[in-house]
């Protein structure tokens, strides 16, 4: 990662890409898209209590994190769901405000990529700006 980011390693995502950067602003924005709906969801079932629902919502979002190289958000999912699925799920309403300040980070990141890529000499803007 570089010191630009603590939550994310925006090269997980350019790899990803094929080191298209247009194709990494597009997946970019598409993890903004569908990431805040997905924490929605696994905050709703934490607090409703629905092991089984946070086990689905973790392990999606979880999935879904690891693509923009959100290794640490990733694991504290994975954590997440391994307790869901344990007689140990009354830990994770515990886990949850460090969960929250690693996702809203790993989000403010993303947007800071998206950012910064597009003032790089490969993105498409910056090519029809010349």
């Amino acid at each position: 990662m570089t010191s630009r980011y603590r939550q994310i390693d925006p090269s997980v995502l350019l790899d990803a890409a094929g080191q298209d950067v247009q194709a990494f602003l597009e997946l970019s924005a598409t993890f903004l898209d569908i990431a805040p709906p997905m924490f929605e969801r696994l905050q709703q079932a934490i607090q409703a209590g629905h092991t089984s629902r946070i086990t689905l919502e973790s392990h999606s979002l979880k999935g879904t994190v690891a693509l923009v190289g959100a290794e640490r958000l990733a694991g504290m999912l994975g954590r997440v769901e391994a307790l869901s699925r344990s007689t140990s799920d009354v830990e994770i309403p515990m886990l949850w405000s460090d969960l929250a300040d690693a996702y809203a980070e790993t989000i403010a990141e993303v947007r800071s990529s998206i950012l910064h890529f597009e003032q790089s000499p490969g993105s498409a803007d910056n090519r029809r700006n010349g």
